[in-house]
């Protein structure tokens, strides 16, 4: 595969395989929902940031009686890193027993997710959110 054009059968998958586990994904989970995170074979999360409120305007995602709130957790990135980051899969509720209640009572809130899938020998499990090379 070192050589550009090469004829190798499995040269010509080394880069689908690298295109899928180096693109950033988003997930979403509305209030109340289970986000999950499946990372291919061989590879590991890295949480890249995460956001547990409300914005404007984000009427269609999760609708709620008070559509024009912004409010956020300000430690949902790191409540999500602790859970997923550095391993091959994870799930996170998204509810306020995990993130706590940061909206006006009756605010429909959501979970978003930004993540990679890499090399499980790149990423180490710091719960920091913070992506550290081996």
């Amino acid at each position: 595969c070192v050589a550009s054009g090469s004829k190798e059968p499995h040269c010509e998958l080394v880069p689908v395989y690298l295109h899928s586990i180096l693109k950033n994904h988003t997930a979403h989970a509305c209030e109340g929902d289970t986000l999950i995170i499946d990372c291919p074979s061989r590879t590991s999360v890295a949480v890249l940031s995460a956001f547990y409120g409300r914005r404007v305007p984000n009427q269609y995602l999760c609708p709620s009686a008070n559509p024009n709130t912004t409010c956020l957790s300000p430690s949902a990135l790191r409540k999500v890193s602790r859970r997923c980051h550095g391993r091959a899969n994870c799930s996170v509720q998204a509810d306020t027993l995990t993130f706590g209640d940061p909206c006006f009572p009756g605010t429909r809130k959501h979970l978003r997710v930004s993540f990679t899938c890499g090399e499980e020998i790149i990423f180490r499990n710091t719960g920091t959110g913070e992506i550290i090379l081996t």
